[in-house]
């Protein structure tokens, strides 16, 4: 005699049910490496500001329960420092780097600097720093070193034009003044323009003024 067919479903399969295996887990938990948690944090830094950088924001916008957060820092400011942190050591130094691909010319180095900033959304992010260093000594520290980085960049490279480390100091300075300068609109195309005009003028000195 046959064996009676059941026609209940299992009961892994019935309506409500999970499937084996799952944990219960949003969809991107236990995915999330350091990094990505700092650039989420400097992404909403950017657009929100510090006082918009907090972890239930953060856990939203990734999809993820604090349990990932916890695995890569001890507490929320453990998280800022690192934010921080990350700016200078990574973001600012990453970009100088990929500008000097390929031993570019002196000129084509400071321009490519600004491009990739543009690009980058460094500027945008550059400015939230800024505010946040008001207010924050680590955020004032990152700022000051990345300051550094960019200025040794740019004195090298008007050194490399013939300017003596004086003026090519000097120079670095005001291009850099010129750069922050228009981080207080918005207007992507007012920042280009003010930055090419002035590297034109700091360019054209001739060297014998230099001397």
């Amino acid at each position: 005699m046959s064996k009676a067919v059941s026609l209940k479903r299992p009961s892994s399969l019935r309506r409500g049910a999970k499937p084996r295996g799952e944990s219960g887990r949003r969809p991107n938990e236990g995915r999330l490496t350091r990094k990505d948690w700092i650039l989420a944090g400097q992404d909403m830094l950017r657009a929100e500001g510090i006082a918009g950088l907090k972890l239930s924001s953060l856990t939203g916008r990734l999809g993820v329960s604090t349990g990932s957060f916890y695995h890569h820092f001890a507490d929320f400011e453990d998280y800022l420092g690192a934010v921080a942190d990350y700016f200078s050591a990574d973001r600012v130094q990453g970009l100088i780097d990929r500008t000097l691909v390929g031993n570019p010319d002196p000129v084509t180095r400071m321009q490519g600097l600004a491009k990739l900033s543009l690009e980058d959304h460094t500027f945008e992010l550059d400015r939230a720093m800024r505010i946040w260093a008001t207010m924050d000594e680590r955020a004032a520290i990152t700022v000051a070193r990345s300051e550094r980085l960019v200025l040794a960049f740019l004195a090298q490279a008007f050194e490399d034009l013939g300017f003596s480390p004086a003026e090519a100091s000097l120079r670095a300075r005001i291009l850099l003044s010129a750069n922050i300068a228009p981080l207080l609109t918005s207007d992507g195309k007012s920042r280009r323009s003010v930055f090419k005009r002035t590297l034109e003028i700091l360019v054209s000195s001739s060297n014998s003024d230099a001397d």
